[in-house]
């Protein structure tokens, strides 16, 4: 008998808009999306679908919004004592147009922030476009999003594209081991400043390691389109729990010595 994982798998609008609504997103709704496309499998009209299908279910008074981290980085490769210290990347940051400056966050996004009626933000590495009510406001930073009470979506692809979840970071007292990890030493702050530069030290947190607590939780609605696991949750919900673990146990995410 054929796998049913690998048959072909074909996906419309109308999949996609009812099972957006399985997951309880609805008219007025604001909504930060995470994606991969060939999540679905075969979606008919591609990328411009599965947008369509989102501005068509939270309507004029919703908004959507994507991340377009941007392609304006030209990388460097860091000395073996840079690795040693725990620099993680080293990006030169070039000039950046949100008229002009494609996108390395997938094709959703990168078509998304195309269209004439998005708006996308000044940031020259993390830009974020939206559509819709007070578009030009929320694209401002997920912080925005979190302040309107608006949720994630997540398109096939897990909480580690959650960028948003480190504004649970600005609520905890991390102890010292855990400090010391994620502090750049002075002469690498020196070396690269920002913004000329982008860069992040030490051990990134495991965000993935959320989803079984959002889910014991009640905060996370999931539902499947096409071959596409999807997920929903208020960010509110998403932080407040976020943060509480992230007290209570920050070795789970930052890993123990």
């Amino acid at each position: 008998m054929p796998d049913p994982e690998q048959e072909e798998v074909t996906v419309g609008k109308e999949d996609i808009k009812n099972g957006l609504k399985q997951l309880g997103l609805k008219r007025g709704d604001i909504v930060g999306v995470h994606s991969s496309l060939s999540s679905f499998g075969y979606v008919e009209g591609g990328a411009d679908t599965v947008i369509d299908a989102l501005l068509e279910t939270v309507g004029e008074d919703g908004t959507v919004l994507m991340p377009t981290h941007s392609t304006n980085l030209k990388k460097y490769k860091r000395t073996p004592e840079e690795v040693e210290m725990g620099l993680l990347w080293k990006f030169r940051v070039l000039p950046y147009d949100p008229k002009e400056t494609p996108c390395n966050t997938g094709r959703l996004p990168d078509t998304f922030w195309r269209r004439k009626e998005a708006a996308r933000s000044s940031n020259p590495v993390f830009s974020i476009a939206a559509i819709g009510k007070n578009a030009k406001e929320l694209c401002k930073g997920w912080k925005k999003v979190l302040e309107a009470d608006g949720y994630i979506l997540l398109l096939g692809v897990d909480l580690g594209r959650c960028t948003a979840m480190h504004l649970a970071e600005e609520r905890v007292e991390f102890p010292e081991h855990i400090l010391k990890k994620m502090t750049m030493p002075p002469e690498l702050v020196e070396n690269y400043p920002d913004p000329e530069w982008e860069t992040d030290f030490g051990p990134y947190p495991d965000f993935p390691k959320m989803e079984e607590p959002c889910r014991e939780h009640g905060i996370m609605m999931e539902t499947k389109i096409g071959k596409a696991q999807v997920k929903l949750i208020r960010l509110r919900e998403l932080i407040d729990l976020y943060a509480e673990y992230l007290r209570e146990n920050p070795d789970m995410f930052y890993g123990g010595d």
